[in-house]
Protein backbone atom coordinates (compact mmCIF):
# COMPACT_ATOMS: atom_id res chain seq x y z
CA UNK A 1 0.00 0.00 0.00
CA UNK A 2 1.44 3.31 -0.94
CA UNK A 3 2.76 5.64 2.41
CA UNK A 4 0.25 8.50 1.16
CA UNK A 5 -2.93 6.03 1.88
CA UNK A 6 -0.88 5.36 5.65
CA UNK A 7 -0.80 8.97 6.52
CA UNK A 8 -4.48 9.74 7.93
CA UNK A 9 -4.16 6.82 10.18
CA UNK A 10 -0.68 7.33 11.34
CA UNK A 11 -2.53 10.79 12.04
CA UNK A 12 -5.18 9.46 13.94
CA UNK A 13 -2.90 7.48 16.38
CA UNK A 14 -0.98 9.99 16.83
CA UNK A 15 -5.04 11.87 18.38
CA UNK A 16 -5.70 8.97 19.88
CA UNK A 17 -1.91 8.24 21.59
CA UNK A 18 -2.49 12.36 22.59
CA UNK A 19 -5.61 11.64 24.19
CA UNK A 20 -4.10 8.47 26.09
CA UNK A 21 -1.64 10.94 27.58
CA UNK A 22 -3.82 13.52 28.52
CA UNK A 23 -6.62 11.17 30.62
CA UNK A 24 -3.59 9.94 32.52
CA UNK A 25 -2.08 12.85 33.23
CA UNK A 26 -5.72 14.28 34.34
CA UNK A 27 -5.97 11.21 36.31
CA UNK A 28 -2.70 12.29 38.16
CA UNK A 29 -4.27 15.70 38.95
CA UNK A 30 -1.35 17.40 36.80
CA UNK A 31 -3.38 19.00 34.16
CA UNK A 32 -5.75 20.93 36.76
CA UNK A 33 -3.85 24.18 36.97
CA UNK A 34 -3.84 24.12 33.14
CA UNK A 35 -7.27 23.19 33.47
CA UNK A 36 -8.04 26.08 35.75
CA UNK A 37 -6.61 28.77 33.39
CA UNK A 38 -8.57 27.09 30.50
CA UNK A 39 -12.22 27.24 32.45
CA UNK A 40 -12.08 31.16 33.31
CA UNK A 41 -12.49 32.06 29.65
CA UNK A 42 -15.16 29.26 28.93
CA UNK A 43 -17.22 30.72 32.49
CA UNK A 44 -19.12 33.46 30.54
CA UNK A 45 -19.94 31.10 27.46
CA UNK A 46 -20.98 28.39 30.19
CA UNK A 47 -23.10 31.29 31.71
CA UNK A 48 -24.31 32.35 28.59
CA UNK A 49 -25.32 28.13 27.47
CA UNK A 50 -27.17 28.43 30.78
CA UNK A 51 -28.98 31.63 30.96
CA UNK A 52 -30.19 30.31 26.66
CA UNK A 53 -31.52 27.21 28.56
CA UNK A 54 -33.51 28.89 31.59
CA UNK A 55 -34.57 31.59 28.69
CA UNK A 56 -35.69 28.46 26.76
CA UNK A 57 -37.50 26.70 29.43
CA UNK A 58 -38.82 30.23 30.39
CA UNK A 59 -40.25 30.53 27.02
CA UNK A 60 -41.85 26.99 26.85
CA UNK A 61 -43.42 28.08 30.39
CA UNK A 62 -44.87 30.94 28.69
CA UNK A 63 -46.48 29.15 25.94
CA UNK A 64 -47.78 26.55 27.92
CA UNK A 65 -49.67 29.23 29.92
CA UNK A 66 -50.74 31.59 27.09
CA UNK A 67 -51.87 27.80 25.84
CA UNK A 68 -53.60 27.27 28.90
CA UNK A 69 -55.05 30.33 29.56
CA UNK A 70 -56.40 30.39 25.79
CA UNK A 71 -58.07 26.83 26.59
CA UNK A 72 -59.52 28.39 30.21
CA UNK A 73 -61.09 31.88 28.16
CA UNK A 74 -62.47 29.30 25.52
CA UNK A 75 -64.16 27.16 28.72
CA UNK A 76 -64.97 30.45 30.08
CA UNK A 77 -66.68 31.62 26.96
CA UNK A 78 -68.98 28.39 26.85
CA UNK A 79 -69.97 28.59 29.65
CA UNK A 80 -70.72 32.31 29.92
CA UNK A 81 -73.09 31.46 26.34
CA UNK A 82 -74.78 28.39 28.45
CA UNK A 83 -75.15 31.14 31.46
CA UNK A 84 -76.83 33.64 29.25
CA UNK A 85 -79.50 30.53 26.96
CA UNK A 86 -80.04 29.87 30.85
CA UNK A 87 -80.61 33.46 31.65
CA UNK A 88 -83.18 33.67 28.88
CA UNK A 89 -84.89 30.12 29.38
CA UNK A 90 -85.57 30.97 32.98
CA UNK A 91 -86.87 34.83 32.35
CA UNK A 92 -89.45 32.93 29.88
CA UNK A 93 -90.58 30.60 32.31
CA UNK A 94 -90.64 33.67 34.71
CA UNK A 95 -92.91 35.56 32.37
CA UNK A 96 -94.82 32.85 31.82
CA UNK A 97 -95.53 31.78 35.48
CA UNK A 98 -96.74 35.25 35.96
CA UNK A 99 -99.31 34.68 33.21
CA UNK A 100 -100.29 31.97 34.74
CA UNK A 101 -100.51 33.29 37.64
CA UNK A 102 -102.85 36.25 36.75
CA UNK A 103 -105.14 34.15 34.63
CA UNK A 104 -105.72 31.99 38.17
CA UNK A 105 -106.10 34.77 39.98
CA UNK A 106 -109.22 35.51 37.89
CA UNK A 107 -110.29 31.85 37.43
CA UNK A 108 -110.31 32.03 41.59
CA UNK A 109 -112.27 35.54 41.30
CA UNK A 110 -115.10 34.37 39.21
CA UNK A 111 -116.04 31.28 40.94
CA UNK A 112 -119.70 30.72 39.27
CA UNK A 113 -117.91 31.13 35.57
CA UNK A 114 -116.18 28.30 34.46
CA UNK A 115 -112.91 28.62 31.68
CA UNK A 116 -111.16 26.37 30.04
CA UNK A 117 -107.09 27.12 30.00
CA UNK A 118 -105.21 27.22 26.76
CA UNK A 119 -102.28 27.25 24.90
CA UNK A 120 -101.66 29.85 21.80
CA UNK A 121 -100.10 27.56 19.53
CA UNK A 122 -100.50 29.86 16.69
CA UNK A 123 -101.07 33.08 15.12
CA UNK A 124 -102.67 33.66 11.69
CA UNK A 125 -101.03 36.63 9.96
CA UNK A 126 -102.94 37.50 6.77
CA UNK A 127 -103.42 41.02 5.66
CA UNK A 128 -107.28 40.37 6.24
CA UNK A 129 -107.47 37.76 8.88
CA UNK A 130 -106.58 37.70 12.59
CA UNK A 131 -106.92 34.40 14.12
CA UNK A 132 -105.57 32.33 17.52
CA UNK A 133 -105.07 29.06 17.39
CA UNK A 134 -105.76 27.36 20.72
CA UNK A 135 -104.59 23.74 21.47
CA UNK A 136 -108.18 23.18 23.25
CA UNK A 137 -111.62 22.39 21.32
CA UNK A 138 -115.09 20.32 21.48
CA UNK A 139 -113.39 17.89 23.89
CA UNK A 140 -112.80 20.57 26.40
CA UNK A 141 -116.15 21.85 26.40
CA UNK A 142 -114.89 24.90 24.01
CA UNK A 143 -117.97 26.13 21.12
CA UNK A 144 -118.32 28.64 18.73
CA UNK A 145 -118.81 31.81 19.85
CA UNK A 146 -117.64 31.64 23.52
CA UNK A 147 -115.27 34.39 24.95
CA UNK A 148 -111.53 33.90 24.94
CA UNK A 149 -109.72 36.86 27.70
CA UNK A 150 -105.92 37.06 29.21
CA UNK A 151 -105.01 38.47 32.46
CA UNK A 152 -106.66 42.00 33.33
CA UNK A 153 -110.04 40.36 31.97
CA UNK A 154 -109.25 41.67 28.79
CA UNK A 155 -111.19 40.44 25.95
CA UNK A 156 -108.96 38.51 23.03
CA UNK A 157 -111.94 37.61 20.76
CA UNK A 158 -114.39 35.06 20.06
CA UNK A 159 -113.98 31.59 18.80
CA UNK A 160 -114.87 31.01 15.60
CA UNK A 161 -114.94 27.21 14.83
CA UNK A 162 -113.67 24.28 17.07
CA UNK A 163 -112.58 20.61 15.98
CA UNK A 164 -111.66 18.28 18.06
CA UNK A 165 -108.65 19.54 19.89
CA UNK A 166 -107.80 22.83 18.34
CA UNK A 167 -110.35 25.68 17.87
CA UNK A 168 -110.02 29.30 15.91
CA UNK A 169 -110.23 32.51 17.90
CA UNK A 170 -111.66 35.47 15.46
CA UNK A 171 -109.15 38.68 17.02
CA UNK A 172 -111.11 42.05 18.03
CA UNK A 173 -109.17 43.59 15.52
CA UNK A 174 -110.53 40.92 12.64
CA UNK A 175 -112.38 42.53 10.13
CA UNK A 176 -115.52 40.56 10.90
CA UNK A 177 -115.77 41.15 14.56
CA UNK A 178 -118.32 43.20 16.39
CA UNK A 179 -118.90 43.31 20.15
CA UNK A 180 -121.57 45.28 22.14
CA UNK A 181 -119.57 48.18 23.77
CA UNK A 182 -120.38 50.28 26.99
CA UNK A 183 -118.06 53.22 28.16
CA UNK A 184 -116.97 52.95 31.81
CA UNK A 185 -117.24 56.13 32.21
CA UNK A 186 -120.15 58.09 30.50
CA UNK A 187 -122.10 54.67 30.35
CA UNK A 188 -122.33 55.64 26.45
CA UNK A 189 -122.73 52.07 23.85
CA UNK A 190 -121.97 51.09 21.09
CA UNK A 191 -120.59 48.44 19.03
CA UNK A 192 -116.91 47.43 18.48
CA UNK A 193 -116.09 46.55 15.40
CA UNK A 194 -112.64 45.28 14.10
CA UNK A 195 -111.26 47.56 10.83
CA UNK A 196 -109.46 46.05 7.47
CA UNK A 197 -106.30 47.72 8.74
CA UNK A 198 -106.66 46.11 12.04
CA UNK A 199 -107.88 48.96 14.23
CA UNK A 200 -110.77 49.06 16.54
CA UNK A 201 -113.49 51.85 16.24
CA UNK A 202 -116.17 52.27 18.71
CA UNK A 203 -119.16 52.99 16.51
CA UNK A 204 -123.18 53.47 16.30
CA UNK A 205 -123.27 55.56 19.70
CA UNK A 206 -126.09 58.02 20.00
CA UNK A 207 -125.76 61.66 19.38
CA UNK A 208 -126.88 62.47 22.65
CA UNK A 209 -124.12 60.31 24.71
CA UNK A 210 -120.82 61.17 26.00
CA UNK A 211 -117.35 59.98 24.50
CA UNK A 212 -114.74 61.12 26.42
CA UNK A 213 -110.79 60.33 25.58
CA UNK A 214 -109.39 57.78 27.41
CA UNK A 215 -112.39 56.14 28.76
CA UNK A 216 -112.16 52.46 29.67
CA UNK A 217 -114.22 50.28 27.17
CA UNK A 218 -115.77 47.35 28.26
CA UNK A 219 -118.22 44.32 27.05
CA UNK A 220 -121.92 45.74 27.64
CA UNK A 221 -123.46 42.07 27.71
CA UNK A 222 -125.91 42.41 25.00
CA UNK A 223 -127.03 39.02 23.30
CA UNK A 224 -125.75 37.21 26.20
CA UNK A 225 -123.17 35.23 25.05
CA UNK A 226 -120.29 37.75 26.01
CA UNK A 227 -119.87 38.23 29.82
CA UNK A 228 -120.32 41.98 30.93
CA UNK A 229 -117.37 44.33 31.98
CA UNK A 230 -114.62 42.27 30.20
CA UNK A 231 -111.87 45.00 29.12
CA UNK A 232 -111.75 46.01 25.41
CA UNK A 233 -109.63 49.03 25.46
CA UNK A 234 -109.59 52.68 25.92
CA UNK A 235 -110.87 55.40 24.01
CA UNK A 236 -107.61 56.99 21.51
CA UNK A 237 -109.45 59.72 19.44
CA UNK A 238 -113.24 60.70 18.89
CA UNK A 239 -113.36 60.89 14.90
CA UNK A 240 -115.78 62.51 12.84
CA UNK A 241 -119.15 60.54 12.91
CA UNK A 242 -121.52 59.57 10.69
CA UNK A 243 -125.05 61.47 11.48
CA UNK A 244 -126.75 60.43 12.88
CA UNK A 245 -124.31 58.20 15.12
CA UNK A 246 -120.89 59.12 16.71
CA UNK A 247 -117.62 57.23 16.55
CA UNK A 248 -114.30 56.71 18.27
CA UNK A 249 -110.47 55.04 17.70
CA UNK A 250 -110.09 52.24 20.52
CA UNK A 251 -106.83 51.50 21.58
CA UNK A 252 -107.40 47.52 22.41
CA UNK A 253 -106.18 46.21 25.84
CA UNK A 254 -103.89 43.46 24.70
CA UNK A 255 -101.75 42.83 21.78
CA UNK A 256 -102.38 38.91 21.11
CA UNK A 257 -99.46 38.11 19.24
CA UNK A 258 -97.61 38.81 22.94
CA UNK A 259 -100.02 35.79 24.02
CA UNK A 260 -98.82 32.21 25.33
CA UNK A 261 -101.95 31.71 27.60
CA UNK A 262 -105.50 32.30 27.66
CA UNK A 263 -109.00 31.47 29.13
CA UNK A 264 -112.30 30.69 27.24
CA UNK A 265 -115.43 31.23 29.36
CA UNK A 266 -117.40 28.16 29.16
CA UNK A 267 -120.05 29.54 31.11
CA UNK A 268 -121.03 32.11 32.84
CA UNK A 269 -124.22 33.38 35.12
CA UNK A 270 -127.10 34.42 32.23
CA UNK A 271 -125.18 33.17 29.85
CA UNK A 272 -127.61 32.43 27.09
CA UNK A 273 -127.35 29.01 24.92
CA UNK A 274 -124.90 29.40 21.81
CA UNK A 275 -126.47 28.45 18.14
Amino acid sequence: MPPGDRRPWGTAGWWVGLAIVLLFLHGLGWLQPVESLLTIPLTPLQRLIADLGRNAMDAVGFLREIRDLREEVTRLRVQVEDLQTENLRLRELAAENAELKALLGIVRENPQTTFVTATVIGYETDPYLRFLILDVGIRQGVREGMAVITQGSALVGRVASASLNRSRVRLLNDGGSQVGALLQTTRATGIVIGQPDGSLVLDFVRPDEQILPGDVVLTSGVGGQIPRALVIGQVAEVLQGREPFQRARIQPAVDPRRLSYVLVITSFPGMEALP
